[in-house]
């Protein structure tokens, strides 16, 4: 692999990253889920591994109807993308802002790694995907 600053790989995982954030913001569980391949492996911090678009759908409508927080900022900075050719590697770190319902504001911050894979049209789309928080919140 070659670690890469700018050019179609980098602007393809920002392109990625920020199409899941957007959907993640705007809690679009289909959004966010069709920015993973079909056979993706999903793991989240604290949950079962997640093997299958379906399931990840699955499991982002259960979290946005069950979210109680209004989220006021999301952000995923890309720290580091190694290309593998058709495969990249997106290294990162994250930060959610929420707010309680009686006005509290909660920071997690977070870091996580994705493997990507190109599509036939250009586009990549998560194969795996996992985080895990700073702290336990």
């Amino acid at each position: 692999g070659k670690s890469v600053k700018d050019g179609p790989v980098h602007d393809g995982q920002q392109k990625l990253l920020g199409a899941f954030v957007k959907a993640f913001a705007e809690g679009d569980a289909e959004g966010c889920a069709n920015l993973y391949t079909a056979d993706t492996i999903y793991m989240q911090a604290g949950l079962p591994m997640e093997k299958g678009r379906n399931v990840v759908l699955q499991g982002y409508k259960e979290f946005f109807d069950s979210r109680t927080n209004k989220l006021i900022e999301i952000s995923e900075p890309i720290e580091e993308v190694i290309s593998f050719g058709d495969m990249a590697v997106i290294r990162g770190s994250g930060k959610n802002v929420e707010e309680t319902s009686t006005g509290d504001r909660i920071i997690k911050t977070y870091k996580y790694m994705i493997l990507s894979e190109k599509q036939k049209d250009g586009s990549w789309l998560m194969k795996w995907d996992i985080y895990n928080f700073d702290a336990n919140y």
